[in-house]
């Protein structure tokens, strides 16, 4: 799995970003230049997403996997891990798998449990994908088409627009996703489901930051408690006037949060 990805910057210390589902690097690119100024930052395309090859399985531990392998192949010294949300869970996983192979970890408004509130999230998933499935991609011929016909489903213009960065036109003329829907379709209950158990033996001892926006409902109050208990070194920051995304909401905020931690 030869996961697509942008490099930023070739000085200081090593940062690995991880999007969330439906995301891709392209979303982090200003993120990662502001990072870049004082360390070397690798935004990936994280497998049945943005350029990164597409396949049927779709787990945290096959995603996991292709992190290894990606830090490996590119000799990625003691690099920092941020992910958000769906990333966020791999970070987690691959903090509690590889602890030598990072520095520090970086989960962004996702708890790596089953969330308290998991069937709303899974519910607010199917309903993205009821919107992209419903999009005919061989009979529109502009992303305007495509979007009143998700807007039926999706009232939110900013969730519109992002979703909407994943379509593009085939040299062909014809319209396709980025993302391998059929494969996020047919995993969508594992990918919403958390990728830590809850009676995890083995405790996560590098030390971890998670960020969590204050108007967000994806890590509520009884999550910081698992989250307590098995993560050993941790800090926790809440950024004020933010939703689930964090990092396009505050970003200023959520930078200077991740530089300080990174940094210390």
């Amino acid at each position: 799995m030869q996961l697509f990805f942008r490099k930023f910057g070739n000085t200081g210390g090593n940062i690995i970003i991880l999007h969330g589902l439906y995301g891709c690097s392209d979303n982090w690119v200003s993120i990662a230049k502001s990072l870049s100024h004082s360390h070397t930052v690798f935004a990936v395309d994280l497998r049945n997403h943005g350029r990164s090859p597409h396949s049927n399985e779709h787990s945290y531990e096959t995603v996991c996997d292709d992190l290894v392998e990606f830090i490996r192949y590119h000799k990625i010294e003691q690099p920092a891990i941020i992910g958000h949300s769906m990333g966020g869970r791999c970070a987690a996983l691959l903090a509690k798998r590889h602890p030598a192979l990072l520095s520090k970890t970086v989960i962004v408004d996702i708890s790596p449990f089953n969330c308290a509130n998991q069937e709303t999230i899974l519910a607010f998933h199917q309903n993205i994908l009821s919107a992209l499935t419903s999009v005919n991609t061989n009979n529109i011929h502009s992303r305007h088409e495509a979007a009143a016909q998700i807007s039926t489903k999706i009232s939110d213009i900013n969730l519109q627009n992002f979703l909407l960065k994943n379509l593009y036109q085939a040299p062909k003329g014809n319209f396709l996703w980025r993302f391998n829907l059929p494969a996020i379709l047919n995993n969508v209950k594992t990918i919403t489901c958390g990728s830590l158990k809850k009676n995890e033996k083995n405790k996560v001892q590098i030390p971890a930051l998670f960020i969590i926006g204050e108007n967000s409902n994806h890590i509520i109050d009884s999550d910081i408690k698992i989250i307590t208990d098995v993560f050993l070194d941790l800090k926790i920051e809440i950024i004020a006037d933010a939703g689930h995304w964090i990092h396009v909401e505050q970003q200023e905020k959520f930078v200077n949060c991740v530089q300080k931690f990174i940094e210390r």
